[in-house]
């Protein structure tokens, strides 16, 4: 465990869990006064689950506590470490749900959306509502459309698309949207890459095993595929890819320094984008900026050139980042509520660029607000 806090307090101005509370042990630095006496609790005696998830539901998983500290000490790493060192059964139900009940995520949806609400227990209504969320909702207007620039010329080098486990497993039309506007931009597109997890929310949860393993297989289909570059339309499937590179043993130097070229934003690889707003864009559509995006957010310049009301939300996080959603749901939607209070009042229309932040927000949504991933939004300009 990696020590060092100086208390210095700038951590609680960027966590979404203390803002929603307004109390210090809420706060990462107050995480770490709870959490550090705790470190080394017994090689004989497991620290009890129990103090593991009360420690577990304090934090979103944003790692927005690591980009604010001097010291880069990431409270989100620190659990993984605990979960880690003391694991618990609902840890290997996590990694089942991840990789390998992805066939029954529609079912789940749909069963869901045909619970009724007047039967629901109130503690169960937040896991019912983004199961609801899994299912797909009728066709969304189109915003605006593409087309690349007369006389733009892609890069020879193939590209494949990393579609994340919400894309393959309940959203396949992003992925398809997605080979869709490379081809039409003229890259060698590669079909079915065969990529599993991204191993982000593995990592949280503390199963290192089950994260290293699906790493492993990703970096082996990347081999032998021709190391292509990886296009990547889920800020929290980029994060966690762009780790890659410093994980000790998955790549030597010299594919550490390719993989780190090759790992791309979508949005970033349309360049040149010739765009067309259409009659059904909002006026003042709301963009949530997640938080793996930090400084390096590709998405929001490329939609602000198609949609020049877009608005920022000003609240943190949506709630859904790590393993929150397992850990406390209802702390999640709270968070994810009060992210969508962040959007001024115009705002009905809410777009992003993360699979899991479209999920999550879409589950706490008001009647009469949509959320969107951008791919929903966006068509080639009819005729290519």
């Amino acid at each position: 465990m990696k020590r060092g806090c100086t208390q210095c307090g700038e951590c609680l101005n960027v966590c979404p869990v203390f803002a929603l509370f307004k109390r210090e042990e809420y706060a990462p630095k107050g995480k770490r006064l709870l959490m550090e006496p705790l470190d080394g609790w017994g090689s004989e005696e497991p620290m009890p689950w129990k103090i593991i998830r009360d420690l577990s539901r304090l934090c979103a998983g944003c790692e927005r506590c690591k980009k604010a500290c001097a010291r880069k000490l990431s409270t989100s790493d620190l659990l993984a470490e605990v979960r880690a060192s003391h694991p618990h059964w609902s840890q290997y139900v996590w990694d089942i749900w991840i990789r390998r009940a992805g066939p029954l995520w529609p079912t789940a949806g749909r069963l869901a959306s045909m619970f009724p609400d007047a039967l629901t227990p109130e503690a169960l209504q937040s896991s019912l509502d983004t199961a609801r969320a899994m299912a797909d909702s009728a066709e969304t207007q189109t915003w605006f459309t593409l087309r690349p620039s007369p006389g733009w010329a892609a890069p020879s080098r193939p590209v494949a698309v990393f579609s994340g486990c919400t894309a393959r497993n309940i959203r396949p039309r992003w992925t398809e949207k997605a080979n869709q506007l490379l081809r039409a931009w003229g890259y060698e597109v590669i079909e079915r890459p065969d990529f599993t997890c991204c191993g982000g929310t593995l990592h949280h949860a503390g199963m290192f095993k089950a994260q290293a393993e699906v790493q492993q297989r990703n970096v082996e289909r990347w081999k032998a595929l021709g190391k292509p570059v990886l296009a990547v339309f889920c800020a929290s499937c980029k994060h966690s890819l762009d780790g890659y590179a410093d994980q000790e043993g998955l790549l030597d130097e010299n594919d550490a320094a390719l993989w780190r070229t090759s790992v791309r934003g979508l949005s970033a690889l349309l360049e040149g984008a010739v765009i067309r707003t259409l009659p059904a864009a909002p006026a003042t559509p709301g963009y949530h900026q997640p938080c793996h995006w930090g400084d390096n957010d590709p998405d929001r310049p490329f939609l602000q050139r198609a949609l020049p009301g877009l608005t920022r939300g000003t609240a943190l996080c949506c709630g859904m980042g790590g393993i929150l959603k397992m850990s406390d749901p209802d702390i999640s939607a709270r968070l994810g509520k009060n992210c969508l209070a962040g959007f001024p009042e115009a705002c009905r229309s809410i777009v992003t660029g993360c699979s899991g932040c479209t999920m999550q927000l879409a589950s706490v949504a008001p009647e009469g607000v949509s959320v969107h991933h951008w791919l929903d939004i966006v068509e080639l300009e009819p005729g290519l």
